[in-house]
């Protein structure tokens, strides 16, 4: 494989790796914070508006 073909790999693999690391430390983070964070079963039905 040429330079160019290894530049290309080790750049997307690179970006790759680190686009999951930072939204893996994203949801980590926030996943500490439990006021912020809401699922479904936290939502009343009748609070919607007609």
């Amino acid at each position: 494989m040429s330079l160019y073909g290894w530049t290309i790999l080790l750049l997307s693999v690179g970006f790759t790796t680190g686009s999951l690391v930072w939204c893996l430390a994203r949801v980590l983070k926030n996943h500490a914070q439990k006021g912020r964070l809401h699922g479904t079963s936290d939502l009343d039905p009748r609070d919607t508006d007609p």
